[in-house]
């Protein structure tokens, strides 16, 4: 699947939008992985059929709010996982301050 978006993720529509005949022609595509890629997005939008505008904002605003703890887990671990140190602790040789 990677293979037909030129390796990125694509988002539901985009798979929606391609053709059971197309995906056929895919390599690695067959009737039964067709069959689950039609299912996923079928219960996909099923699922954002139902919710409200209120609904989706909240689905929204947590997903917001998610994004930016993980940026900052991300931000957290970084200049440790560049020194090697899993466990954060730095050496007194080693300033915070060193990040280059």
């Amino acid at each position: 699947m990677l293979n037909e978006f030129k390796g990125r993720c694509p988002s539901i529509r985009e798979v929606a939008e391609i053709s059971d005949r197309q995906w056929l022609k895919t390599p690695d595509i067959g009737p039964a992985a067709l069959k689950m890629i039609r299912s996923v997005i079928d219960e996909q939008q099923r699922q954002t059929a139902r919710l409200s505008d209120g609904e989706l904002l909240k689905r929204l605003e947590w997903l917001q709010k998610e994004l930016r703890w993980l940026e900052r887990q991300l931000k957290s671990r970084l200049p440790k996982m560049a020194t090697g140190d899993e466990t954060g602790d730095q050496s007194p040789s080693q300033s915070s301050d060193n990040h280059a």
